[in-house]
């Protein structure tokens, strides 16, 4: 572990030196980044905001230096925790932006990972760098294209694809032990309990600054900002990501005993959260994740998941029925049936055909900072926030070609995954269970970007690390 990080118990004076050089660039860029920001509303509020920012990024440092290991769980957290200690921030000021230095927190905790990374670049996996290599080219052509657009929303859309697949590489890297592995997808779920919870608590009572925070931003499409008459988002920014965070862990706990958090109970925890998001999408990942497991596990690995099925299954028959929420839970689930009525599955249709034609028109694509979270921070009129196909918006942001590229790559990494697993049964199934899912979610929105890419393809991650044993249990 020593090599790989180049440290020691005691430091040598180039790495002194470097640490030092490392502090002082992050300073420079967090100050830059201060200044842009900071331009827009109160300065008091901006330098509190840069002040968590630069004390986050000290903290990911120092924890790098000292327990490498703990990175990935650090960046996690902040992922989950960053939009809540925005909205208890605009809250206590009585203050609202669509833009905030908070926001960069989880981005600039993972670019970290650069440094392992750079140091050891050719210890990188052939399949991981030939994937990293296209991708990067992709990011390289899409963000020529969209910055003499879209400027700095270019950036943060650049930021938003660049960092999950540094976690790819990371853990490629690194290769840290199979118990180090274990508790990374143990602290996904102890993460997952503590949205799950908070989030059957913010449906109750509703806290005032996330009722704050839904006035504010205005977005209608979640609900009344009224206790049990909004579809619950917890301390993610939506329901959506919240739905999706949610279900991939849930998989996660359900597959294996030792990747749960307070056992049976945490399960159902995190299960009766998912169904208060309303997130269609996140209850279908998850049951797409838990098939593809299912496909390519042991045999006793099968019938512990039926019997854990047959469980939640009853607790959805019988114990759902008694607890608040139900009803709308209920009423969202019978929309499966009926999907050619449902307003919102149609919109989806219809901004599916639109975009499908705008993609024809303009081949070579439109760049990043044209759609997704960089746009809001555009005000030029051709850009799109919402963007309603995950497929579409890669060739839309990249052009036909290059998007056909990425593509093929993540059909390749799905057939690689379900060959490994055939003799691989402890990390490739659940790896091909989340590139599964990628293949699936991506029909209703792009999670190759943001959290939901940053924990997706951590999981993938885990099936090119050589493994010690194989044991298997749930």
């Amino acid at each position: 572990m020593e090599r790989i990080f180049g440290i020691s118990g005691t430091r040598t004076a180039t790495g002194r030196l470097f640490y030092r050089l490392l502090v002082l660039a992050c300073v420079i860029v967090l100050g830059a980044m201060v200044g842009i920001v900071g331009s827009i509303g109160s300065l008091h509020i901006r330098l509190l905001e840069f002040t968590l920012l630069f004390l986050s990024v000290m903290m990911a440092l120092h924890i790098y230096f000292k327990r490498p290991h703990a990175l990935v769980p650090y960046s996690l957290l902040m992922w989950v925790m960053s939009p809540e200690m925005r909205r208890l921030l605009d809250w206590s000021f009585q203050s609202y932006t669509n833009t905030s230095i908070i926001s960069l927190i989880p981005y600039c905790i993972s670019l970290v990972m650069l440094i392992p990374i750079i140091k050891n670049i050719k210890q990188l996996e052939r399949r991981i760098g030939l994937f990293l290599k296209i991708m990067g080219v992709a990011l390289i052509y899409g963000f020529g294209v969209g910055f003499l657009k879209y400027g700095f929303s270019s950036v943060f859309d650049l930021l938003n694809y660049v960092v999950p697949f540094l976690v790819l590489a990371y853990v490629n890297v690194c290769r840290f032990d199979q118990d180090v592995r274990d508790k990374w997808l143990r602290s996904l779920g102890y993460l997952a309990v503590i949205v799950a919870a908070y989030g059957i608590y913010q449906y109750l009572a509703l806290p005032p600054w996330d009722k704050f925070w839904m006035i504010s931003s205005e977005m209608k499409s979640i609900g009344l900002p009224e206790p049990q008459k909004f579809r619950v988002f917890s301390l993610l920014n939506s329901p959506g990501p919240a739905g999706v965070f949610l279900s991939l862990a849930l998989a996660v706990m359900t597959v294996q005993k030792r990747w749960r958090a307070f056992g049976v109970v945490g399960i159902l925890i995190v299960a009766f959260a998912l169904l208060l998001t309303l997130v269609r999408v996140g209850w279908i990942a998850y049951a797409v994740m838990i098939v593809a497991y299912f496909i390519r596990s042991h045999l006793k690995s099968k019938m512990q998941l039926l019997m854990l099925g047959i469980v939640i299954v009853l607790a959805y028959q019988f114990v759902l029925p008694v607890l608040p929420g139900s009803s709308q839970v209920t009423s969202r689930v019978d929309t499966f049936g009926s999907l050619e009525d449902d307003h919102s599955f149609n919109e989806r249709l219809h901004f599916s055909t639109h975009i499908f034609s705008a993609v024809m028109a303009n081949p070579v694509g439109m760049g990043l900072g044209s759609s997704g979270l960089g746009a809001k921070l555009t005000q030029n009129s051709d850009t799109l926030v919402a963007f309603d196909n995950g497929y579409l918006n890669i060739f839309y942001t990249f052009g036909l070609p290059l998007g056909l590229a990425v593509v093929i790559l993540l059909v390749y990494l799905f057939v690689y995954l379900y060959k490994s697993s055939r003799t691989e049964k402890v990390y490739s199934p659940i790896s091909f269970a989340a590139i599964s899912a990628v293949l699936f979610l991506l029909m209703a929105s792009n999670i190759l970007s943001g959290f939901s890419g940053f924990i997706l393809l951590l999981i993938i991650s885990l099936a090119y690390v050589p493994t010690s044993s194989n044991r298997e249990g749930i």
